[in-house]
């Protein structure tokens, strides 16, 4: 009986605690998407603004180790072809697949506001609720749907920008929304549904004004930490990095990377605190997805090589961290650049409007679904992979290995080449 009265109030105890402590994660959640309603909303081109150099979009990400199965989402618009993009990569199983649908950036079309991070493009939305981002993407011939939901467990980092890159006062602008997520909800794809339960996610944003056929590249990397991975550190820390370089990588214009724990930054890099070696540049055959231009077109073999292996080292103080990622599955994400997208129309294309309903944007392709002739394009790699990080954060030392994502954006624009199949023997 003794016992029993002594059971009593230690489950009280272990309730209340469980619920005050259920009760101040959902008061967090709730201030991160209170920030995210404002910092995450979109940027529609205002009056007199050069629309023709408008780009923006946002990025999801997630990783389920337990089925083997990776995802990129983005919903992207853009100026120069007055187009709106729906990319979906999966890697599961040895398997992987893309699809990338273009759109007429107009109000039937696609909605988005300076009020909000919601976005609609065709049937493909991203809306903000309570609990996260309810993400939604469907392929033109439904073979694959997405639905799922994005709930944020960190604060967004500050929007890391560079400038000067087309025109005085423009540039490009990045905001890590939330490093780490947990994602729930279903794939399915080829007849298969894989069910995620709080799968491991990431979501950024990136607007501004530039120009894809600029002296630009970068470099760029996320990676959460797995508690399945090693137990090396007791810590989950989560990491983002950015670098904005010239097209050849030879010169770094603006560099950062901040170090997540329970939800704060707690180390930041900067500059040259920052270097990163890459090795191995591979390189592949790129066609061209149906809806850009015809499938019988490639961009000439070795435009765009890749790195299989990149070395990130960081140091500011007691801080240091060496960062090793290594490519296991690249995935090509076209950028369509048109005639007439430079610098020097200014007077044809400075338009747009508040709302982002009426693109305003004159200058490009009508639709961004047939091209004429003279197009050029760029190619961001986005790179499934294994990294491994080390390092001491605050007088402790970090040790982990976990799988994550980086992209890399290297080469000036070239023109596509028709295909020619090789004879037969």
């Amino acid at each position: 009986m003794q016992i029993k009265l002594v059971l009593k109030p230690i489950l009280v105890v272990i309730v209340v605690l469980l619920a005050t402590s259920n009760a101040a994660l959902a008061n967090e959640s709730s201030d991160y998407i209170d920030e995210l309603l404002v910092s995450d909303a979109f940027h529609p081109p205002g009056e007199g603004a050069p629309g023709y150099l408008y780009n923006e979009w946002h990025y999801f990400n997630m990783i389920d180790e337990e089925q083997n199965l990776s995802a990129v989402c983005i919903f992207k618009l853009n100026g120069g072809t007055n187009s709106s993009q729906v990319l979906f990569g999966y890697y599961v199983n040895e398997t992987s697949a893309f699809f990338y649908e273009s759109y007429p950036l107009t109000p039937e079309v696609v909605s988005y506001s300076s009020q909000s991070p919601d976005v609609r493009i065709a049937n493909n939305t991203v809306t903000l609720t309570g609990e996260g981002y309810r993400v939604h993407l469907e392929s033109g011939n439904g073979s694959t749907v997405f639905d799922a939901l994005f709930k944020p467990e960190t604060k967004p980092a500050p929007v890391f920008n560079t400038s000067n890159l087309s025109m005085p006062g423009m540039g490009i602008n990045w905001l890590v929304a939330s490093p780490k997520m947990e994602v729930s909800g279903n794939l399915s794809v080829a007849g298969e549904t894989y069910s995620l339960n709080n799968s491991r996610a990431y979501h950024d944003h990136n607007w501004g004004y530039w120009s894809w056929g600029d002296d630009l590249g970068w470099d760029w990397g996320q990676v959460s930490h797995a508690g399945n991975y090693s137990n090396e550190t007791i810590e989950a820390y989560s990491l983002s990095f950015g670098n904005i370089t010239n097209a050849n990588h030879s010169q770094s214009v603006s560099s950062v990377l901040n170090v997540w724990k329970d939800g704060e930054i707690i180390a930041n890099f900067s500059g040259e605190e920052i270097q990163i070696e890459r090795s191995n540049l591979s390189t592949t055959d790129i066609g061209i997805p149906p809806g850009e231009i015809p499938p019988t077109y490639i961009l000439p073999q070795g435009s765009f090589p890749f790195p299989q292996n990149t070395l990130l080292n960081a140091s500011s103080g007691s801080d240091t961290l060496n960062i090793e990622f290594t490519t296991q599955h690249p995935v090509p994400i076209p950028v369509m650049i048109p005639d007439g997208s430079e610098i020097g129309n200014e007077s044809e294309n400075e338009s747009g409007n508040e709302s982002g309903n009426e693109s305003g944007i004159e200058s490009g392709i009508e639709s961004g679904i047939e091209v004429e002739s003279g197009i050029k394009y760029r190619i961001i790699w986005e790179m499934i992979g294994t990294y491994q990080v080390n390092g001491t954060i605050d007088g402790k030392p970090i040790s982990y290995t976990a799988d994550g994502f980086m992209e890399y954006v290297a080469g000036m624009p070239v023109e596509p080449e028709p295909f020619v199949p090789a004879s037969p023997q």
